[in-house]
């Protein structure tokens, strides 16, 4: 029998096409072994937990703890400071507050006094700027490049300040009741060129929640005000707005949770419909979670849960009062000062049980199984197993 002959060429391409099919067999089965352990991980049940770490305490006993870029924030009204997981303080700022106002996002942090005169910025190396204002301080927000965003009170004229981290003024607007009624938030996309504004209004015998779209970029200085977009919800209040990505808004009203989307000009995206009765919202890890008061059934919580697409992707009773519910890295932690509830956003009950009291956060890290209790007596690094 006569075998095949095979010119030199078509050796050299056999040759090559052979160590293809094995680069291509042996990344399929370094993708599907992923797969499989991904899916193990997500299914898998913790009964347990160990202290891998303790630290001493942190902050004052009346401080309130949050989760920080990875580390602590601990604040009051005499000051506000972070640590990471080891106790050890990364930064701190001392000022005298009556009733102080926070926002985080990455590694920026903005501190203002309600109805106060200065804001503080700091970042991951400490205090960076200091702005004193003319007109008292009803909201603050930041962005993550360091962009402060400022609600001003000025009685009949309600400013909306924007400054750099060093505290230099770049954009004001200006706004009234009779106008475009008071912004009650706001929210500055991560690029820093776009903001989203909920303003309130009365109009005749009921109110409106007007939602305007700042933009300031090249686009922005083509139209009056650099407003390029907006939508109005008669009879209803808004009062939560959240930029998640440079193109995705999230608001939720009384009745609605609404998703805008654009990369310059915001539009409606998606919205949904969701119960009047809402008793806190969470923003986090691409969702958003919604906590009420269980009518039916004997828990006393239910947990709605939304994608960016204002889909419902998990619906969930539970029956313990709640300190905090967090969203983060596939896991939803709820927590009060003993008990600790973990799930996956499958609803899938990852681990559940008494952490030994006087919990004052959770903090979770990079890894799913591991994460910071903050207690009055001390930081404790767990892992579930």
């Amino acid at each position: 029998m006569q075998g095949e002959k095979l010119t030199f060429r078509e050796k050299i391409l056999k040759h090559r096409l052979t160590k293809i099919y094995r680069v291509v067999l042996c990344a399929a089965l370094v993708i599907a072994v992923i797969a499989v352990v991904r899916v193990q991980i997500e299914n898998k049940v913790y009964t347990d937990y160990q202290v891998v770490k303790s630290a001493d305490a942190i902050g004052s006993s009346d401080s309130v703890i949050k989760s920080y870029n990875g580390n602590i924030l601990s604040y009051s009204r005499d000051g506000i400071s972070a640590y990471n997981g080891s106790g050890e303080q990364l930064w701190n700022q001392t000022y005298e507050m009556q009733d102080p106002i926070i926002s985080i996002a990455g590694e920026y942090v903005v501190a203002g006094d309600y109805k106060g005169n200065t804001i503080y910025v700091m970042n991951a190396s400490g205090p960076c700027g200091q702005i004193n204002t003319n007109m008292v301080i009803t909201n603050l927000g930041i962005s993550e490049k360091g962009i402060v965003t400022a609600i001003l009170d000025g009685g009949d004229v309600i400013w909306i300040e924007i400054y750099d981290s060093a505290g230099n003024n770049i954009v004001s607007e200006r706004t009234s009741m009779n106008q475009t009624g008071f912004p009650i938030s706001t929210s500055m996309s991560p690029d820093n060129q776009k903001m989203a504004v909920s303003y309130l209004k009365a109009e005749g015998n009921g109110i409106k929640t007007s939602i305007a779209f700042y933009n300031f970029g090249d686009v922005g200085q083509n139209v009056v005000d650099k407003m390029v977009s907006g939508r109005d919800y008669d009879g209803m209040v808004i009062p939560f707005l959240e930029y998640f990505s440079n193109d995705i808004a999230v608001a939720v009203g009384e009745e609605r949770l609404i998703v805008f989307g654009g990369k310059q000009i915001p539009e409606l995206k998606a919205e949904t419909e969701i119960e009047k009765n809402v008793e806190s919202v969470f923003f986090g890890d691409s969702s958003v979670a919604l906590v009420y008061s269980n009518d039916e059934g004997e828990d006393k919580y239910r947990l709605d849960v939304y994608d960016l697409s204002a889909k419902l992707v998990l619906s969930k009773t539970f029956d313990v009062e709640y300190s905090n519910v967090v969203l983060h890295n596939g896991n939803i932690i709820i927590y009060n000062e003993a008990n600790v509830y973990i799930w996956n956003k499958k609803g899938l009950e990852k681990y559940s049980g008494d952490l030994g009291g006087s919990i004052r956060a959770v903090i979770p890290t990079k890894s799913k199984t591991k994460f910071i209790v903050v207690r009055n007596e001390g930081l404790e690094t767990i892992k579930l197993k």
